[in-house]
Formats: C-alpha cells, sequence, structure tokens
C-alpha cells in the first residue's frame, strides 16, 4: 500500500518510453478507488490515465499501457473536512493509502491538526463515507475521545 501523495513526481511509463511525470491523483468521489491519474507532460500539457489504462504502481514508476488523453489539470481532491457521524469536525482527511494491485482506497489519513500530528502522529481510518458535499464521515467507537 502506498500513499497518495507519494506518487506525485513519478514518471510515467508508457512501453520503454517516458511519458512525464505524475502531478495528481485522482480518487472516485467516494473516495474507495482511484479514477485515475494525471501527468505533465512538459509543453504537451496535462494528460489523464484512466484506472483501466494503468498496469503497475511501483516503487519507482507508474506503468500504462496507454497514453492517456489530453486534459486540463484537476482540482485537489485533498484535503478534505473529516467529521464524527454526529457531525463534529474531527480534523482533515490529508491523503489516501492506493492498493497498488487493485487500485482500491481501504484507508484514509486523518490529520488532527498541526499538535495531534506532532503529539500522536496522523490516523489512518478505513471506516468512512462521503457526504453529497464532499464531507468525509469517519465512524467512531463509542470508546472514542475524539472531538
Amino acid at each position: 500500500m502506498k500513499n497518495a501523495r507519494t506518487l506525485i513526481g513519478l514518471p510515467v511509463i508508457l512501453g520503454s518510453r517516458e511519458l512525464g511525470r505524475v502531478s495528481a491523483v485522482a480518487p472516485e468521489e467516494d473516495l474507495r478507488a482511484l479514477r485515475g491519474i494525471y501527468f505533465s507532460c512538459g509543453f504537451m500539457g496535462t494528460r489523464f490515465v484512466p484506472r483501466d489504462k494503468l498496469d503497475l504502481i511501483g516503487d519507482v514508476a507508474v506503468l500504462v499501457h496507454a497514453p492517456g488523453r489530453k486534459s486540463p489539470p484537476c482540482a485537489p481532491s485533498m484535503p478534505r473536512r473529516a467529521l464524527s457521524p454526529d457531525g463534529k469536525r474531527l480534523g482533515a482527511i490529508t491523503d489516501a493509502i492506493v492498493d497498488e494491485e487493485t487500485f482500491a482506497i481501504p484507508m484514509l489519513e486523518l490529520s488532527g491538526g498541526y499538535f495531534d500530528d506532532l503529539t500522536r502522529g496522523r490516523e489512518r481510518v478505513g471506516a468512512f463515507s462521503v457526504t453529497q458535499n464532499g464531507d468525509v464521515v469517519i465512524e467512531t467507537s463509542e470508546g472514542d475521545n475524539r472531538t
């Protein structure tokens, strides 16, 4: 599993040719899977490769079997507001954890703010849902004291 942020800057390879470098990762609206990746081709602009044209997300490169299509740069999908089921603000979703083989997103990274990140670190959450306006609702347990 990889953080989506670590994919940014990786070369995109088609056959033996480098097409460009990953500039953004696009998740589905429900944040459960990758929709695709955007990569920058220098003077050629930005291109989008959908999930079904991705072969492999590796440690040093992303392999594709199609060059993608020209596309305007995408709007950033992170950070998003994280809420508890009763509407209390828990923090921000700062990253997605991507499965390199299935391109699924099983977990999101939750930041409680600068102080919480320093003292407790960022938390990975797997039980979540997305509201119609894009906020992420984190399912919390009864003994959880996050507020």
